[in-house]
């Protein structure tokens, strides 16, 4: 969309808003490889939103510097989910639904499967493997107000690693996402997608400022997550929040059509939890725990761990995110790393003498 971008400059980005934490060859093997993850992608069958001339739509998220996201409405991790289970499932793919495991098999210092039991009947598993891919998410989940299912991110990734003999990298750095909203309580931390600001959502405090002038004058709602999360956060806790504890989110000053466009999964999940129309009245957030930066240690070719064929990948992993990450950065590392590492266990187990 916009013809200066470069993948240097999505690396710069990236470093930048790491707080220069993140590993440099990793950011460069992502951002190089980024074209070719969209690719594989479209190949699967993902519908992305096409300009009339039928290239990739891409717009703004935070802290990029050029619009260089490319989406499907606002539920682009939804297609992403449909395009990988339908490639999966073309290429038979066995999937155990239902399957939770506790334990990696490791004999020294290889892995060698996995024990679990299922979640419905309770009966044990075990699962032989020449190769394990981490790809359990983090651990966010420790938070009340948290962007995750009740069933997910709840640490697994760091346990089973370090159980198994693998490092853990900055577990204590985790990103709040400005925008979760705050009713009801069962559903308290579901994401407004950033799409919202990226559209031209406006965010005031109770007061009716426009507050992120005070914070970022030049990006406003466009500012990296950390800083618009914790401007937010201050406000609150300087008294100028909702009286239950968040800020407005308000896209109503926005065409109808674009809304329905642009945020349709927005505009139904608050009709659905909330009886509320966006298109006419702001929608009360507050910061809620959205992405675990640190992870498993990993080597940045393939994202190898310590033990000899354990790899993770995601949020499991650490490296690419550093203090904070940028929007859209999480998707495209899954589609980056998840072939990278897909190749490489595949190639270790090739590699053994016997399988």
């Amino acid at each position: 969309m916009d013809p200066q971008d470069t993948w240097q400059q999505h690396a710069a980005d990236t470093l930048q808003e790491s707080y220069l934490l993140a590993d440099p060859r990793i950011v460069r093997i992502v951002t190089e490889s980024a074209a070719r993850g969209i690719e594989d992608l479209v190949r699967y069958g993902m519908p992305f939103a096409r300009e009339a001339d039928g290239r990739i739509s891409q717009r703004f998220f935070g802290a990029h510097t050029w619009r260089r996201t490319a989406f499907s409405g606002d539920y682009t991790g939804l297609e992403i989910q449909r395009a990988l289970l339908k490639r999966a499932q073309r290429l038979n793919v066995p999937v155990l639904d239902t399957l939770h495991i506790t334990r990696l098999l490791v004999r020294d210092n290889v892995v060698f499967g996995a024990y679990g039991f299922d979640l419905n009947d309770g009966s044990r598993y075990v699962v032989h493997a020449d190769a394990v891919i981490l790809a359990t998410g983090g651990h966010t989940r420790i938070w009340r107000h948290t962007s995750s299912r009740r069933d997910e991110n709840t640490g697994d990734s760091f346990r089973l690693a370090v159980l198994a003999g693998a490092r853990i990298r900055d577990p204590e750095l985790v990103q709040f996402h400005p925008s979760g909203l705050l009713d009801p309580e069962e559903a308290a931390g579901t994401l407004v997608s950033e799409a919202a600001r990226g559209e031209g959502g406006k965010l005031l405090n109770d007061l009716g400022e426009r507050f992120m002038a005070r914070y970022d004058p030049d990006r406003m709602e466009l500012s990296t997550r950390d800083r618009v999360a914790l401007a937010a956060y201050t406000e609150i806790k300087q008294g100028r929040g909702t009286p239950r504890g968040g800020v407005w989110l308000d896209v109503s000053h926005l065409p109808r059509e674009t809304i329905m466009t642009r945020l349709p999964r927005v505009h139904q999940t608050l009709m659905e939890l909330q009886m509320l129309d966006i298109t006419q009245r702001p929608i009360e957030v507050a910061p809620t725990a959205h992405y675990s930066m640190g992870g498993v240690w990993v080597r940045p070719e393939d994202h190898a761990t310590d033990v000899a064929g354990l790899y993770a990948i995601g949020e499991a992993a650490s490296g690419l995110h550093g203090a904070n990450r940028l929007g859209g950065n999480s998707l495209i590392e899954l589609l980056v790393y998840g072939r990278i590492s897909g190749q490489a266990a595949a190639d270790y187990s090739a590699g053994l003498d016997a399988q």
